[in-house]
């Protein structure tokens, strides 16, 4: 893409003169020459009364994010950060005239992700992640990337949305990774599975989930949930979450705590109890048959949900019989269900008890 069409969507009156900048994965795409599709714009000093001025709307009261009059794309002023408080969005923000490009970028979290270009094509890249680029690493920018935990699940996405050019952790990173592990109890679940769904729905999903073992992660999010598929054998986001979830082969038990825990959505909780209902379902086993249909709702004539009979099509008899259980580290052996013990009252009780 070339450097006219990155700044196409803010051309005009409305921001000329302004400094800006291009900035993070739309410059890592466009140097690994895949087309950007989500751009993210850096005003450098400026204020937000000049941006209202120009009929910006700003974004919040205390975020300095504003919405460009006409194509309502984002333009965010050049920013620092202080963290004051657990969790993904305790952060004190500031924003004026004398915040640097440089400034802004050191607060990102990997290098490839920190760089930014302007509307002569010059490329701003103080720490390094062009030469990353091309040593395919994955690496933090500075040691405040401690200071926000989903960071370490934003890693493991990249790897998975990267996987096509083999990226790896920097040792260091996946060092500070597994370190930082435990504070992923702070975050919402929401905010989890939402980069969870993400992963998923990349082309190589295993190439991050992988990690999740060796960085920690399974312990603090899902201890009972270690094993992954060999290969997932469907693209939808929803079938690969039942491949997953049969891999490790709950109780219902087991399944009722997960759910509670991660608040999974209605369709989410019914397409998985149904899948678990028909892998034990054999020719001979009647009564597993008439369970799956009275909790899909067969018996009692309602309407069929069609996104989940869809989804258990996708899945097909054979699939569900054929998943396969591995270890994290990829070697098949027969497991167990996971049963676990009575529900904690919190991430951190739970995390206590391992």
């Amino acid at each position: 893409m070339s450097t006219d069409a990155l700044f196409q969507p803010i051309e005009g009156p409305e921001c000329a003169g302004l400094e800006i900048h291009v900035v993070g994965g739309a410059v890592r795409d466009r140097l690994l020459g895949v087309t950007p599709h989500d751009m993210d714009y850096v005003v450098v000093g400026t204020t937000p009364e000049t941006m209202r001025s120009r009929g910006c709307l700003q974004v919040g009261q205390d975020f300095p994010v504003f919405l460009h009059p006409r194509t309502h794309v984002e333009l965010a002023l050049a920013r620092t950060e202080r963290k004051t408080q657990a969790g993904h969005t305790g952060f004190q923000v500031h924003a004026d005239p004398s915040v640097s490009l440089e400034a802004d970028l050191l607060r990102r979290d990997f290098t490839i992700n920190a760089m930014a270009i302007d509307r002569q094509g010059r490329i701003t890249d103080p720490y390094g992640g062009q030469q990353d680029l091309e040593d395919r690493v994955l690496r933090h920018v500075s040691d405040a990337f401690r200071e926000d935990p989903l960071r370490i699940l934003r890693g493991v996405r990249f790897l998975a949305k990267l996987a096509p050019f083999g990226f790896k952790l920097a040792p260091e990173t996946e060092a500070l990774m597994r370190e930082m592990a435990p504070t992923l109890a702070e975050l919402s679940v929401e905010r989890i599975m939402q980069e969870l769904d993400r992963t998923l729905q990349t082309n190589d999903p295993l190439a991050g989930l992988s990690h999740l073992s060796t960085l920690g992660i399974t312990d603090v999010l899902a201890p009972e949930c270690t094993a992954l598929p060999v290969a997932f054998q469907t693209a939808d986001l929803e079938t690969r979450w039942v491949e997953w979830v049969l891999c490790n082969q709950p109780t219902d038990a087991c399944f009722d705590r997960y759910r509670a825990h991660f608040k999974l959505s209605t369709h989410r909780s019914t397409l998985c109890r149904a899948a678990m209902c028909l892998k034990s379902v054999t020719k001979r086993d009647a009564k597993a048959l008439l369970d799956t249909m009275q909790l899909l709702g067969w018996l009692r004539g309602n309407p069929p949900d069609a996104a989940i009979d869809q989804a258990l099509r996708v899945l097909g008899f054979n699939r569900i019989h054929l998943i396969p259980v591995v270890r994290n580290d990829g070697l098949s052996r027969p497991r167990a269900p996971c049963h676990g013990t009575k529900p904690k009252s919190s991430w951190a009780e739970w995390q206590s008890a391992r």
